[in-house]
């Protein structure tokens, strides 16, 4: 009873601080929605110009291939000089430009090429653009000189449509699912070191096991249920993406992620004198753990030393089952491995930084 009394009043103390809370309700509503919505991983409406050396029916007939979602065409220009002009003035993401006989090179089989100019100060559009266009300009000159023997269709699964908005939705909420597990447990710490309330508990009879125990579960707690409020209410209505698999078995998956996550925020609050503290340390953790969970940056494209690096990050794994229960649809009993890694990592974890806090209290 007296814990479920240090649970009650951890949540209470938690819901009296309006700073915490005001950010905790902005980061698992308007955070992911701003995310969904602005963070686009495909090309949209990118304007760019043709300068169109040939004249000819079948440079605008490829230009014609160029489709209206993802480009935008501005028009065509009629010199070099107004390539450098639109590109140095980010009118254009990117300039095609067909040399002279461009048509007739083709139709008689002679070599021709195509220029593609692209404004690289803009890095992730450019690069989308120039694979964009690169695959569109190939597709047109292999049809023109003959009839391909193998037809190639590709089936997408899980996500059709392709749309980035389901992946940025999810990613951005096991951000914030993180960001809070470190958080919420070293700051209820850490405010009772600023009000004089560690000494008191040293010297009465509740264990410092309990203590710990209260603060971390407490916040848990919390964070599952703002967890579950963003997939009912932020990802399913606000952001409109679907979720495969079944609310419960995510829910499990974080909270047995919720048990490692703690850990490292126990090691904050031991090492942490004030709030002020308690966020930098907090950032310092969170930005090495997203980098080498694979959430950013696909771990197979990562240098060979944080491919190694990536195994202790817990979140590498808590990304890989949370992904494969919101858009596979898998149960999270197929998920033997990252729950095992998540349970080992959580008991070492939590472990060493109670151990730690015992030691610093």
């Amino acid at each position: 009873m007296s814990y479920l009394v240090l649970l009650y009043k951890e949540i209470v103390q938690f819901l009296r601080n309006r700073g915490l809370l005001l950010f905790a309700v902005y980061a698992f509503t308007l955070d992911i929605y701003l995310a969904a919505n602005g963070i686009d991983l495909t090309l949209k409406k990118a304007p760019f110009y043709a300068l169109d050396r040939d004249l000819s029916h079948t440079s605008r007939e490829l230009i014609s291939r160029f489709p209206p979602y993802y480009f935008n065409f501005r028009g065509y220009l009629l010199n070099d000089s107004q390539v450098d002009e639109v590109l140095l003035s980010d009118r254009a993401v990117g300039v095609v430009v067909f040399p002279p006989d461009f048509e007739r090179d083709l139709l008689s089989g002679r070599k021709t090429e195509v220029a593609l100019f692209v404004n690289g100060a803009e890095l992730s559009s450019s690069y989308l653009f120039s694979a964009y266009a690169t695959r569109i300009i190939l597709n047109f000159l292999t049809a023109s000189l003959y009839k391909p023997f193998v037809e190639v269709e590709p089936r997408v699964f899980y996500n059709q449509s392709c749309s980035s908005r389901l992946f940025m939705a999810y990613s951005e909420l096991l951000t914030m699912i993180t960001l809070f597990l470190l958080l919420l447990p070293a700051s209820a710490v850490v405010l009772e070191k600023e009000r004089g309330n560690i000494e008191m508990v040293i010297v009465s009879p509740l264990k410092p096991e309990l203590f710990v125990a209260a603060k971390a579960v407490s916040m848990g707690i919390v964070v599952l249920l703002f967890t579950a409020f963003a997939l009912l209410f932020t990802v399913k209505h606000l952001v409109g993406v679907k979720f495969a698999g079944s609310y419960w078995d995510f829910l499990l998956l974080t909270a047995v992620y919720t048990f490692a996550a703690t850990g490292l925020s126990m090691f904050i609050a031991a090492v942490s004198e004030n709030m002020l503290q308690v966020s930098q340390l907090t950032i310092l953790i969170l930005i090495p753990i997203l980098y080498l969970s694979g959430n950013w940056t696909p771990i197979d494209a990562m240098p060979r030393v944080l491919q190694w690096l990536s195994v202790l990050s817990p979140l590498k794994y808590y990304v890989n089952g949370a992904f494969s229960i919101a858009i596979k649809g898998l149960s999270v009993w197929s998920l033997k491995r990252e729950l095992f890694v998540l349970l080992l990592q959580g008991i070492g974890l939590f472990g060493l930084g109670t151990v730690i806090l015992k030691r610093r209290r």
